[in-house]
Parts: C-alpha cells; structure tokens; sequence
C-alpha cells in the first residue's frame, strides 16, 4: 500500500494464549500496512507458542514487528495496552485485540480520519463459531472479502453480539448516523456498539498521554476501553468512526463476561468523578519498568 501521509502509526495488538488467532490477525494486517506503520504485540502473559508466531512474522512482515511480554498475574489487558503504547514508535497509536482481523483498507481509512481533537473507534462483525473454525483450520482469508461476498454467500455467518442490540453489517447497508465521517463539518459522535471501544481505539500519543492511558487497576474481562473512553471524551475529545474500512472480522470464542465482576465499580467510580487521568496509568508503569519509586 503506498500513501502519501508520513506520520508514523502504531498499531498495538494484545493478545493471550490464541497463537492460531494471532497468526491470522499478523496475516490480515501484513496486507494493511504501509511503509510508515508498525506493529507491536503486547503478549498478557502468553507461553512460548505465541512468542513463535511472532519470531516467526518478524522474519516475514513488511515492516517493523515488535513484541512485549509481561507476566502472568491474571487478566491485565489494560496493563498490556499500556505496555504496548511504551514500547510503541509511533505518533498515533492503534489498539485492537489479538483475535480481530483487519481490513486491507483500515490503514489508509485510519490515516484519512487522525484529525486533531477526536479520538477512533470501530465496529467488528462477529463471525459464527463454525466460519471461525474454517478460517483457523483452512486459513481462509476472509478479510479479502468484499460486502457482496458476506451478504451473497455467507449472510448467516455473521453474528449478533448478544450485548450489541444491533445487527452487523459487512459495511454497506449503514444508517445514516454511520455515514458521518470525522473530516466532515457537520459529523456526529460516534457511539460503537454497546458503547465498547476495545474493538479498535486510535489516538494520538499526546492525547493517550494527557489521560495517563488506560487504567491499569481494571482486571478480568472488560470496560477499561469504555472507562477511558469516558475520560477522552471528558477532556474534550471526539469519538468518530473512520468508514468501513476499519470494521474489525471477530473470531468467535466462548463470552467472558463473567469475569467483569469487579469492573463495573471501577467505572462508576471514574463516572462519578472529574478525574481525566489514570491512576495507575502509563506515567506508574513507565516508572515501573524503570526501577523507580
């Protein structure tokens, strides 16, 4: 892909202990990038299969690949975005998750939409769990799919999330709040689906950094991504939605909700606050890793 808009991108990929998934997001997103992209996958405390996959890509990507680990200590996706985002080169940086294959349009969709004072979120079409293990098992390139080709030959392959209330749409039958673009003068907010933006978060590094990142106190499945949602937009940001280009192709796995127990009050309690940073955000990790109190 060739673009003429040099201002370097992120795009952080977290991921635990799914290395067959792993392998085709790194797949989707070799045919994404452009010269002036990287990568960095944020490993939550994987086993040794997932730092093979991605060994093994460093060899073959188009461009730069990283990678960082921390330590198993339970479910800290919010530390391992934040980890990502430190090791990360990039002015604008990219957050999907490690079972969500890209787009070949969601770099140059992406670029068109990194306008100062908004922030990017996405939708994802969750695909059924017998599509899913056809693609792991076949390695089907399903993100070459046109909008034709899902509503043609596979409609009944994509799913409605059952917290969503809304149906997927591979991108061309969108209502008009949709079609609103942040570039646009008179663009609306975006609100993704279920008010969730961990399926793609872009933003820019100063903007990450005036709310001190995602909240590392958030453990288990969940709302870190709205939480600091509400933060951005409390500091005066935008949400938009960049197109259909940077609609997310989810693999199916069992829900994890059960795990947000102790999420939820962690949110109300930003909710009920002023509060635009993390408390324990990107600044106490930085100083973590350094060896500073």
């Amino acid at each position: 892909m060739s673009t003429g808009d040099t201002r370097s991108l992120s795009i952080v990929v977290t991921t635990y202990e799914w290395p067959a998934a792993l392998e085709l997001v790194l797949r989707s997103l070799s045919e994404a990038v452009d010269r002036h992209c990287e990568v960095v996958v944020a490993d939550d405390g994987s086993g040794p299969s997932t730092a093979a996959v991605v060994e093994r890509w460093q060899g073959l990507f188009p461009v730069h690949l990283g990678y960082v680990r921390q330590d198993d200590h339970g479910w800290r996706q919010a530390r391992s975005r934040n980890l990502g985002a430190l090791t990360a080169r990039g002015e604008y940086l990219v957050f999907i998750d490690g079972d969500a294959l890209v787009r070949p349009g969601l770099v140059s969709a992406l670029r068109r939409a990194m306008i100062p004072g908004w922030f990017l979120a996405s939708k994802r079409l969750n695909l059924s769990n017998a599509l899913t293990e056809r693609i792991l098992g076949e390695d089907l390139p399903v993100w070459r799919w046109s909008a034709i080709h899902w509503l043609v030959l596979h409609p009944r392959e994509l799913l409605s999330s059952a917290r969503a209330r809304e149906p997927n749409r591979p991108g061309v039958l969108l209502p008009l709040r949709d079609q609103m673009r942040p570039w646009r003068s008179n663009a609306a907010d975006f609100t993704p689906p279920h008010h969730g933006y961990g399926f793609l978060t872009g933003l820019w590094r100063t903007d990450l950094e005036r709310v001190n990142g995602f909240e590392a106190r958030f453990i288990g499945w969940g709302e870190e991504d709205v939480e600091m949602g509400l933060r951005l937009r409390r500091a005066g940001l935008r949400c938009g939605w960049a197109g259909p280009g940077t609609s997310l192709l989810h693999l199916w796995h069992r829900d994890r909700y059960e795990t947000t127990s102790g999420n939820w009050p962690l949110y109300r309690e930003t909710e009920s606050s002023a509060r635009l940073e993390a408390l324990d955000g990107l600044r106490e990790l930085a100083c973590e890793l350094a060896g500073v109190a």
